[in-house]
């Protein structure tokens, strides 16, 4: 893995609490820092696909398209 250097600042009372954990758990800040901030991502991802699917249902429910539910999808080819 290519690694890339560079420097950002924290906080100091979040420095302190990312270094207790780091220190307890026995792992670089490094290694913490990019684990956050790799699910900070995926939650945001979470977020933007939870938002873009209400906005769907939205628009279908002001279409007045009618909707099937499975059980009726099941009868309708006998499955």
């Amino acid at each position: 893995m290519l690694k890339c250097t560079s420097s950002i600042s924290f906080d100091p009372e979040l420095m302190a609490t990312i270094n207790e954990y780091c220190t307890e758990k026995g792992c670089s800040r490094s290694w913490l820092v990019n684990k956050a901030v790799i699910a900070y991502f995926e939650k945001l991802e979470d977020k933007e696909d939870y938002e873009t699917a209400v906005a769907v249902l939205e628009e279908f429910e002001k279409s007045g398209s009618k909707g099937y539910t499975s059980e009726e999808i099941r009868k309708e080819f006998d499955l």
